[in-house]
């Protein structure tokens, strides 16, 4: 069974979903390097560049936030191009610039950047691209830049390629997009059912590998499953790629993914006798999760890069988390252990009254982000010690180290500049002009921490008047417009209501409830 035969043109059928990519922000990219010996370049005045940047869904934002930062986007899908041409015009974007040309045809006339993100396009392109595509990274990186690379690897594709194979068979090339993907979708429905009533260890993992394809949109699944070229590969290979192009393994976008520590001191401490090197490390632990995508960074060869990490490397950066304690009446200054968890699992206990004060504060604080210097002062003060001034370096360290910990095990995150947003709701709110845009169109916008945020449809009619010139009078004023011309419905005992206190209480019982959600997913700026 060979994919080899497909003629399509995947990108005019079916437009590939573009949408932001947190992970690809220059400020995230820049606390990893940070974090491992590097002077990345500040992020609010940098070069990007981004290879395969489609309608700009991920672009866009990073250059709302950044707008004394200049970005570039290269696609070779024309209509993709155009269609994020008509968006930066829509947003006023003077610092992007949008080019349609097939990445062969690139060379130094790009000029140098500080940071490349390369998403959605290493594994589904030729060898000879794969190889332009590192040698250009190599090529444009400036002396501390980092670039991003994302790409399939395997173990954890063998699966997903039988399936992939499957579906070529059972939706051969030539017919429609919209016939290929029913077929494929009623292969994996078949796969999913029988699998479930084999009961064995297969059947089980057939099952769940069909049913999470199934779950998935449909431009999603047409150019992962049927496009000419998806090339698996495992990290070790990535690495030997990168070396070939003169380029640096630098770590990854999900730093926790990088510690052996987190499988436990025995599963540590015996991959150290089976491991030589990094390299090799990571390549165990990607079979030991049965790993099938990566977030790579690279880096030029010369930066020399510090494993071991320590506490003097993280006093210049900002962290982040949603981390609940677990028990209710929590005394911080006990040394009695306490346990945390993030809504996403991974959890931590520690009898440390300093980092638990850590933790509740950046809970507490959630989305908002503290430097190190802010959160060693807010804990102290928490704790009724000494100022800062006053503090012992150990309690510093101390600290430091046990915020290290946090970053390796995924329950915190790290930025290199504070927040692009605000959570204080001013006398008159502003959104993003992008989220406004995205709001009248949809319920689904972007924040300013490059995520996607649903809103439901309270919150929604109130973002898209949020310009930062209205006040609370006029914004209800607004509302109150937007239901006498039908836009807003507004039902009192089962029929729509148009006029009235009682359709004023409720709207302005909406206002309060939408500006405190946009306020608490990152949605506000000043």
């Amino acid at each position: 069974m060979s994919a080899s035969a497909i003629t399509l043109n995947p990108y005019d059928e079916v437009p590939f979903p573009s949408q932001p990519l947190p992970q690809t922000l220059p400020d995230r990219l820049a606390a990893i390097g940070t974090l491992f010996g590097m002077t990345p370049p500040p992020a609010d005045r940098c070069r990007v560049l981004e290879l395969g940047s489609a309608t700009g869904g991920n672009l866009l934002p990073m250059a709302e936030h950044f707008p004394d930062s200049h970005f570039v986007g290269v696609d070779y899908a024309r209509a993709q191009v155009q269609a994020a041409e008509r968006a930066a015009s829509l947003l006023n974007l003077r610092n992007v610039e949008l080019r349609h040309a097939d990445i062969n045809t690139l060379d130094d006339s790009l000029g140098k950047f500080d940071y490349i993100v390369c998403h959605g396009v290493y594994s589904w392109v030729s060898d000879d691209l794969q190889r332009k595509i590192l040698e250009l990274i190599q090529h444009s990186l400036t002396p501390q830049g980092i670039a991003y690379v994302s790409y399939n690897t395997n173990p954890g594709w063998y699966l997903r390629l039988m399936l992939r194979e499957m579906m070529f068979d059972f939706a051969p090339a030539g017919a429609t997009a919209v016939s290929r993907l029913a077929r494929g979708r009623a292969l994996l429905e078949f796969f999913a059912k029988a699998g479930e009533r084999q009961k064995t260890s297969y059947g089980e993992l057939l099952k769940l590998e069909a049913e999470s394809i199934l779950k998935l949109p449909d431009g999603y699944i047409y150019h992962e499953y049927y496009e000419s070229d998806n090339r698996p590969l495992y990290f070790h290979e990535f690495v030997e790629h990168a070396q070939a192009a003169n380029l640096q393994y630098l770590g990854e976008a999900a730093v926790a993914t990088m510690f052996a520590s987190n499988f436990g001191a025995k599963a540590e401490e015996h991959l150290k006798g089976l491991c030589p090197d990094l390299i090799s490390t990571e390549q165990h632990l990607d079979i030991l999760r049965t790993r099938g995508f990566r977030q790579t960074l690279l880096c030029l060869p010369d930066v020399p890069l510090r494993r071991h990490l320590l506490p003097d490397r993280i006093e210049s950066l900002y962290f982040y988390g949603r981390v609940a304690p677990q028990n209710p009446n929590l005394d911080l200054k006990s040394r009695e252990l306490e346990t945390f968890k993030a809504p996403n699992g991974v959890g931590l206990s520690t009898p440390a009254p300093g980092l638990k004060a850590a933790l509740c504060l950046l809970n507490d604080a959630w989305p908002r982000a503290f430097s190190f210097p802010e959160l060693l002062a807010a804990v102290s003060e928490r704790l009724g010690g000494p100022s800062t001034a006053e503090l012992p370096a150990s309690v510093r360290e101390g600290l430091g180290q046990n915020l290290i910990q946090c970053i390796a095990t995924g329950l915190l995150e790290i930025n290199s500049r504070p927040d692009a947003f605000t959570t204080r709701i001013s006398d008159q709110p502003q959104t993003s002009r992008l989220a406004r845009a995205e709001a009248r169109s949809g319920s689904r916008v972007t924040n300013r921490r490059n995520e996607i945020v649903d809103l439901d449809d309270g919150t929604r009619n109130v973002l898209i008047y949020l310009d930062g010139h209205r006040d609370r009078a006029s914004l209800l004023g607004e509302l109150m417009a937007a239901v006498d011309r039908g836009e807003i419905s507004i039902l009192k005992d089962g029929i729509p209501a148009t006029s009235g206190e009682a359709v004023r209480t409720t709207l302005q019982s909406t206002l309060d409830e939408a500006l405190a959600k946009l306020a608490s997913n990152a949605l506000l700026v000043d």
